[in-house]
């Protein structure tokens, strides 16, 4: 890890005020959103200045193939990657043996690590944001702590979709991921043939299935209340069943975010709650580790989260026979929320500039895209590369060819400051644990949406 990170320090204390208020964890394909854009102070942009001249000539010697050598430290915000990361990482040292890349997972609070890091001065050179789907990378921009990778890094591999994610005004500041991160329903292949129950069809016959599920004494899906992300990534796929013509509808904000068809769906998981669809103790499920545990464990039938999730319950129980499907509209219309992932930026205050830069054009290859999506079983959201696994196949067909942008994404982007998207982060728990209304919950989201 580079120390001796001091330029950065004075104007990142305005920044790390700001994010220590903030709730912040990532969990799965995302993070926390900070409280909303800081104002840079007027040394910010002095001290950037500062930054651009070692960046421009760094840029040219990784470009120039000339030697790079020393040591670079990644930071990544959950293990769900870690097996992808270090793949990458021994791809890249490959090229250059000359660099020797560390790596940190930080999965609790790692908005506030990473500030406080930064602060500090040991921020690591490379790190993961959610990009622009929420504030931490544009706070990050507006204090001079990311690299300006627009004419740094060869993106002609990317897809617009993807590009979308790294830039803020114009500028791109990461690194996509080409895996297709959306969510779905995972279920137990094993239990379902032993109780010749069908993967539904229609809207109705997985609620049937739920009750068929709870009526024989097993709980049909684990869940977690508790975080904001484990019900985001359970709620978007059942909303888009519960009403695909809404959630169609998102893509180009032609519907509102919180109004009778969201706080239906709210109500109809509440419903299902109340009917011990989650299990009889749902609330006790403290984190997504015990929910994941509770699914691979053959405790549960189904679980509803990310595509990212395959991988960790492979790892948990190798023997696990498991498949997946979309929840299925009335009509029986499937589709997958979701967009490729975002993935490392560059700290502007890394001492090793030329190698950092080198790593972010490794990651932004054909062979370094392949290895992530790859090694992580992932859906693909390039035709370039190949799913690796019968369960990314599996949940790539699911959707039928239809992609639905995420809710949560609409809140960030159709709101001052990501405020409605905060609001989401700091309230959708309490929805479910009986701390605040559908009503109430609707009302200030809709408060907060242009």
């Amino acid at each position: 890890m580079k120390k001796n990170m001091k330029k950065l320090v004075a104007f990142i204390g305005t920044f790390a005020l700001a994010m220590s208020v903030t709730a912040c964890g990532g969990s799965g394909g995302g993070e926390s959103k900070s409280s909303g854009q800081d104002t840079a102070a007027a040394d910010n942009t002095a001290a950037a200045a500062d930054e651009a001249a070692p960046i421009e000539e760094a840029a040219e010697a990784e470009s120039g193939g000339g030697e790079i050598s020393g040591t670079l430290t990644v930071w990544e915000h959950d293990y769900h990657f870690e097996a992808c990361l270090k793949d990458v990482i021994a791809g890249f040292e490959k090229q250059y043996p000359d660099v020797t890349v560390e790596y940190e997972i930080k999965d609790d609070n790692y908005d506030s690590i990473l500030s406080t890091a930064m602060q500090s001065g040991d921020g690591p050179d490379l790190f993961w944001t959610n990009g622009s789907v929420t504030a931490t990378m544009g706070n990050f921009v507006s204090n001079g702590v990311c690299v300006d990778l627009t004419d740094k890094v060869d993106y002609s591999l990317m897809p617009e979709a993807a590009m979308g994610l790294t830039m803020i005004d114009g500028k791109s500041y990461s690194v996509p991921w080409l895996t297709m991160d959306t969510r779905t329903v995972y279920y137990n292949i094993d239990m379902f043939e032993e109780n010749g129950w069908s993967v539904p069809k229609t809207f109705s016959e997985f609620e049937e299935l739920l009750a068929t599920v709870k009526a024989a004494g097993i709980t049909p899906i684990s869940l977690c209340p508790n975080s904001p992300w484990t019900l985001l990534f359970a709620f978007e796929p059942i909303l888009s069943g519960y009403d695909p013509e809404y959630t169609t509808g998102l893509s180009d904000y032609s519907v509102p975010a919180a109004g009778d068809v969201v706080k239906g769906c709210l109500n109809k998981m509440l419903e299902w709650a109340d009917k011990g669809y989650f299990g009889d103790n749902w609330l006790g499920v403290a984190d997504e580790n015990a929910q994941y545990l509770a699914f691979t464990t053959g405790n549960t039938a189904m679980e509803i989260g990310g595509s990212w999730e395959a991988s960790t319950f492979a790892a948990n129980n190798p023997d696990l026979n498991f498949g997946a499907f979309a929840v299925p509209a009335e009509d029986g219309t499937t589709g997958l929320v979701g967009t490729p992932a975002n993935g490392f930026s560059v700290n502007a205050a890394t001492e090793n500039m030329d190698a950092a830069l080198a790593f972010a054009n490794y990651c932004a290859t054909l062979e370094a895209q392949t290895i992530w999506v790859q090694s992580q079983g992932a859906v693909s959201a390039s035709d370039k590369i190949e799913a690796s696994t019968d369960i990314a196949k599996m949940i790539s067909e699911g959707g039928k060819g239809n992609i639905y942008t995420s809710w949560q994404s609409v809140l960030n982007y159709h709101s001052e400051g990501g405020e409605a998207n905060t609001i989401w982060g700091e309230d959708f728990s309490k929805v479910f644990t009986g701390g605040m209304t559908v009503d109430d919950f609707a009302d200030e989201i809709s408060a907060a949406m242009d």
